[in-house]
């Protein structure tokens, strides 16, 4: 099994609230589709967070996000919590909050 590290901080943090600015939703709102994008990723991006070829659609569809995908790739994009490199996108410092089974286990 797979887990992800969600810290308190998340309700108050900078991005969070950058992010309920730019798409003009609920702090609660935001944090749900980010667990959603993320309990996603452990089953579908590599442990450095890479998000390849996928799409602003594939991205936002993955987050249970129905409204313009672009703008919130853009917003999350804009606030950090997907970076965006000269080898592509990748989820925010994916390899310190991600813990793969195989990992956890090598760890006891």
């Amino acid at each position: 099994m797979a887990w992800i590290e969600s810290h308190q901080s998340l309700l108050r943090h900078r991005k969070t609230n950058r992010v309920v600015a730019l798409l003009g939703i609920h702090r609660c709102q935001l944090i749900g589709h980010l667990h959603c994008l993320w309990w996603w990723a452990l089953d579908n991006v590599p442990v450095d967070g890479a998000l390849g070829d996928l799409s602003d659609t594939e991205i936002a569809r993955a987050a249970e996000w129905d409204g313009d995908p672009t703008a919130f790739v853009r917003a999350l994009t804009v606030a950090g919590f997907i970076d965006e490199r000269p080898e592509g996108r990748f989820l925010h410092d994916w390899i310190d909050y991600a813990v793969h089974e195989d990992e956890e286990h090598a760890a006891q």
